[in-house]
């Protein structure tokens, strides 16, 4: 009885408390909200700005302590509180320049004085031309001439370049263990970068990545290796970094993070592969670290691996390819770890190297693919939109073209002005408004970027896609590859929402039914009023599943990416029945 009591009494005191608390919290609703907001600022501590910012600074100096003893040799600050990369987007249009030549003395009346002589050569100024102070003027000082009278706007400066050489000053501990900042050309990279700046010449870094004989050579255990023993010389008797190793991974991006710091606005690798003549040095050599992967996926994960690791330093990223990459598919026959759509869609600019004297006899169709420069770089950036367009959201096509004459190519020709700018009318009628331009010597013709008037715009023609085809074409084309199951050109072919992304497992997708179109015959073909196009064919299947005709199947012609692509109709497979 008294536990019972004990209780009812606990029972009516908890009653108590919580109306004391309910009528509590309904007076402070009814308070007046101005009282209630000075309150709580009564509660608050005020920091002021200053205070706050202390306080940043501190967790940042512990976090780069910490950053200090995980990283080691590889160590570089993040970027200064408040003082950030401003990240820039511009249409690039390119030159490239050596660290040397970077690093040269210049005079801004120099410049100044080459920009008057290259308008008054190309008729823009009407006036006499003055060649009376030519030899006064440098490399650099033309270079930079160039870019004061004509629609170039970027530079590509090697900072670490094919030898493996940094070509300024380091501060990284790695660079110094290798030596390979003993030969520094850019010795006040500031002055040159002030210039630049103030005449908004955007900024990228060419770093070479994985042909590094340097670095081969002071840590021979992170170079391609020979099975017997030793390190791997390619063709003309320089060592490689193994592209597969995480440890080479981080001196390269390391390097990128510096050229951020010191203000590039991009950072572009080249030699991002393997050697070439893979048929040779593979039965010899080997790759640590490479866990059964594709050449083509290492190169793919460390494109990743920089991309996550730059992303603090606000730069953009960009990677160079062969030429032939634009042709070619899944790595094959080279070998050498580049893929298309695994570059373009690591990085924010692709850099297919469309050198017409790169190319073998017989390709697009010509003897000598080096006298025809409109022609191959047409139809090499054709096919870079092309591949383009199977993927949702890759890189921007910037192209390099050729800069120099070839005269080891029997049958070459002179890149004049016309020349070369023969290859930037071809990207500009198709779309591509940037480039670079490659002259290992840095000597360019300044008459070279006045090309405008020599643009057909109407060169696309109406009914045909950017590859000039026809839905009809593009019909055909994709029929026909059902029919000899050539996975790239379907893959290419159809709608990127009507497929598997990945291009591996559409094929695998494929290849667990096995398609095989054994007959077809367009009955015809109507434009929607959606611009689309509907075509009726009479076809024939047969699968894994089973077999499917149909007279008037209904195919689809869309254009997606300015390529016209093909939305297949619905199959229900049937049975065979078998006869006993």
């Amino acid at each position: 009885m008294k536990k019972k009591i004990i209780f009812i009494l606990s029972l009516l005191v908890l009653v108590s408390l919580l109306g004391a608390c309910v009528k509590s919290e309904e007076a402070s609703e009814n308070k007046d909200p101005n009282t209630k907001l000075e309150e709580e600022a009564e509660e608050e501590v005020e920091i002021s700005e200053e205070e706050k910012l202390a306080l940043l600074q501190k967790e940042r100096d512990e976090l780069e302590k910490q950053r200090k003893e995980e990283m080691g040799e590889f160590y570089l600050p993040l970027p200064p509180l408040g003082e950030e990369n401003d990240l820039k987007v511009v249409k690039a249009k390119s030159l490239y320049i050596t660290g040397n030549v970077a690093g040269f003395k210049f005079q801004e009346e120099d410049i100044d004085y080459y920009a008057d002589y290259i308008r008054a050569i190309s008729g823009q100024s009407g006036k006499p031309v003055d060649s009376s102070k030519l030899e006064d003027v440098n490399k650099l000082e033309k270079v930079l001439g160039i870019a004061k009278a004509s629609e170039i706007n970027a530079l590509v400066i090697d900072i670490k370049n094919d030898h493996g050489h940094v070509t300024w000053e380091s501060d990284l501990e790695v660079v110094k263990e290798v030596g390979s900042n003993l030969e520094v050309r850019l010795t006040d990279y500031k002055t040159l970068f002030d210039y630049l700046d103030k005449n908004e010449i955007y900024k990228i870094a060419r770093i070479v990545a994985f042909k590094d004989p340097l670095f081969a050579k002071a840590k021979p255990d992170h170079a391609i290796l020979l099975k017997a023993g030793g390190v791997y010389l390619d063709n003309a008797g320089e060592s490689w970094v193994n592209p597969f190793s995480e440890y080479v991974w981080k001196y390269v991006v390391s390097i990128s993070k510096e050229a951020a710091l010191r203000g590039f606005d991009e950072i572009q690798y080249d030699y991002v592969r393997f050697p070439d003549r893979a048929a040779t040095y593979n039965p010899i050599t080997e790759f640590p670290g490479r866990n059964n992967r594709k050449k083509d996926e290492g190169i793919e994960d460390f494109l990743a691996y920089a991309k996550k690791d730059l992303e603090a330093y606000n730069v953009h990223i960009s990677a160079d390819v062969f030429g032939i990459v634009t042709h070619s598919w899944d790595d094959i026959p080279d070998d050498i770890g580049q893929t298309w759509r695994k570059v373009a869609n690591q990085v924010e600019y692709i850099c297919p190297m469309i050198y017409p004297s790169h190319y073998g006899k017989g390709l697009y169709g010509f003897d000598v693919p080096d006298r025809h420069p409109y022609e191959v770089s047409r139809l090499a950036v054709m096919e870079a939109i092309e591949r383009n367009a199977a993927q949702k959201d890759p890189a921007i096509i910037r192209p390099w073209f050729q800069g120099f004459s070839a005269p080891w190519v029997k049958g070459n020709i002179k890149y004049d002005a016309k020349a070369i700018s023969d290859q930037m009318v071809a990207a500009l009628e198709l779309g591509v408004e940037e480039y670079i331009i490659w002259n290992a010597s840095n000597n360019y013709d300044p008459l070279s970027f006045f090309y405008h008037d020599r643009i057909d715009k109407e060169k696309v023609k109406e009914g045909h896609d950017i590859m000039d085809r026809t839905p009809e074409d593009s019909l055909d084309l994709f029929l026909k590859a059902q029919r000899s199951l050539r996975y790239n050109q379907l893959y290419l072919l159809s709608p990127i929402g009507d497929r598997e992304e990945d291009y591996d497992d559409f094929v695998e997708g494929m290849k667990k039914i096995n398609p095989v179109l054994k007959s077809f015959k367009l009955e015809s073909i109507s434009k929607n009023d959606d611009d689309t196009y509907k075509a009726l064919v009479n076809v024939s299947y047969v699968s894994d599943l089973g077999t499917y005709s149909n007279e008037s199947a209904e195919f689809i012609i869309l254009k997606e990416n300015q390529v016209y692509k093909v939305k297949s109709p619905k199959i229900e497979w049937q049975e065979e029945v078998k006869s006993e």
